[in-house]
């Protein structure tokens, strides 16, 4: 981390979906992917963005960017209200924003040689062109670990990690100040996985970049991470610059945290199994968003919405009995197994 100043600040940031339906596509209600959320990324860091799949981890990382407009809430980058701006007025801004997508598969035009893919940002923007351009990308190849020899390659003639490095590499063309990854590691393997992450950390010092790294894999974000904040049903339940894996404090945040497997063959422990389904975000419950599957529920969290609580050192809790619970899964779990078995 370089400095404490915010380079972004989102302040009660919501993204509401209509869902329309009739023969004058009448709105019949609003799936709530992101809802009420707020948090700052220091200039330098990496703030993790964790949680279950549809939780609304990618819906904030493209709306941050304005990929798509937000319903509601601010968000300044650089001190600049970036909420409402038109788009011409985000096409300048979008030089110092890059987003690496899940799927580079998906993300890369099939039709286009990598030399254009990279090329088309410093293109588009008057950057470069002609020899210029060609030298400017085979100097951003060389940067993610290919060279001139790819240049004229198409998308399917290389591996999943070399996508993702492509990906990664028309991600930096213009020099951007954030850029946001979204489950940049999921579709590659582990030891891909291990070289694509060590390069981006990598690259963060060189740039002098800011990352917003969204995933779900709670270990790959402990190794990136700077701080980590976790979602929930399109609302932050937890933000702390500690280790989550010792110092979890809220129910969701532990019960994931013991899901992780323990590299450790004496270990018995089994994952604490959350009771209930995931409720949906068209209706989401009253109160705390997680007390229907949570054990320690009581009344106040069925009729009250938690704040954000700062438990101490920047470590953000949204939860009414934010340390007074027994959150330790894994020795509990561990515990009971050593009942079962007479160990």
């Amino acid at each position: 981390m370089t400095d404490n100043v915010p380079l972004v600040q989102v302040k009660n940031l919501k993204k509401y979906f209509p869902l329309t339906g009739g023969v004058f596509r009448k709105v019949l209600g609003y799936v709530r992917a992101v809802d009420d959320i707020s948090f700052d990324i220091v200039k330098g860091e990496t703030l993790g963005l964790v949680g279950e799949s549809g939780c609304g981890k990618t819906t904030t990382g493209r709306t941050l960017l304005r990929l798509i407009p937000p319903t509601s809430g601010t968000m300044i980058f650089e001190g600049q209200d970036i909420s409402e701006l038109k788009s011409k007025e985000m096409r300048f801004l979008r030089r110092n924003m890059g987003i690496v997508f899940q799927d580079p598969m998906a993300s890369l035009d099939p039709r286009l040689t990598i030399k254009n893919a990279v090329g088309e940002p410093l293109l588009v923007n008057g950057i470069a062109r002609g020899y210029g351009l060609r030298q400017k990308v085979i100097e951003l190849l060389n940067k993610v670990g290919l060279n001139e020899d790819h240049l004229n390659r198409f998308p399917h003639e290389f591996s999943g990690g070399q996508r993702q490095r492509i990906c990664i590499a028309r991600a930096l063309a213009l020099n951007p100040k954030l850029v946001v990854m979204d489950e940049p590691t999921s579709s590659t393997d582990v030891s891909v996985q291990a070289q694509t992450l060590n390069l981006m950390k990598d690259l963060q010092k060189e740039f002098d970049l800011t990352y917003l790294f969204i995933s779900h894999n709670l270990s790959v974000v402990k190794h990136m991470s700077d701080r980590v904040a976790v979602m929930y049903l399109g609302k932050i339940m937890e933000m702390t610059p500690r280790d989550i894996f010792q110092e979890a404090m809220h129910p969701y945040s532990a019960a994931l945290v013991s899901s992780v497997p323990v590299p450790n063959p004496e270990f018995r422990g089994r994952a604490a199994i959350l009771s209930g389904e995931v409720p949906s975000p068209i209706n989401p419950p009253t109160g705390c968003r997680f007390h229907p599957r949570c054990r320690f529920a009581k009344e106040v969290c069925k009729d009250e919405v938690p704040d954000l609580r700062d438990m101490g050192d920047g470590h953000l809790v949204a939860c009414h009995f934010a340390g007074e619970l027994d959150l330790d899964y894994k020795a509990q779990i561990e515990a009971q197994e050593a009942t079962i078995t007479g160990r």
